[in-house]
């Protein structure tokens, strides 16, 4: 279940990523992104925590990097809006 969820996350966050590089950038759903990435990195640092297995723990990882990445992509894109 744990190993899903975490799939789950990195193929939303890189679908999310991938939106955000092709599509000019607007506040809509803004709320949902930052609330998206902050449920992902949250989960997937409990999940490093947790420390059940090596795949989950890697999937763990690449989870919190995409969930980071996702949060650098909209802190850029919300900064050349704004300025």
């Amino acid at each position: 279940m744990r190993q899903i969820l975490l799939l789950l996350f990195i193929i939303v966050n890189a679908i999310m990523i991938g939106i955000s590089l092709n599509v000019d950038f607007d506040t809509n759903f803004l709320s949902y992104r930052i609330i998206l990435v902050a449920f992902t990195f949250l989960l997937s640092i409990v999940f490093i925590l947790e420390n059940a297995k090596k795949s989950i723990l890697i999937l763990a990882v690449i989870s919190t990097l995409f969930a980071l990445g996702h949060l650098g992509f909209i802190i850029k894109n919300m900064y050349l809006n704004i300025y």
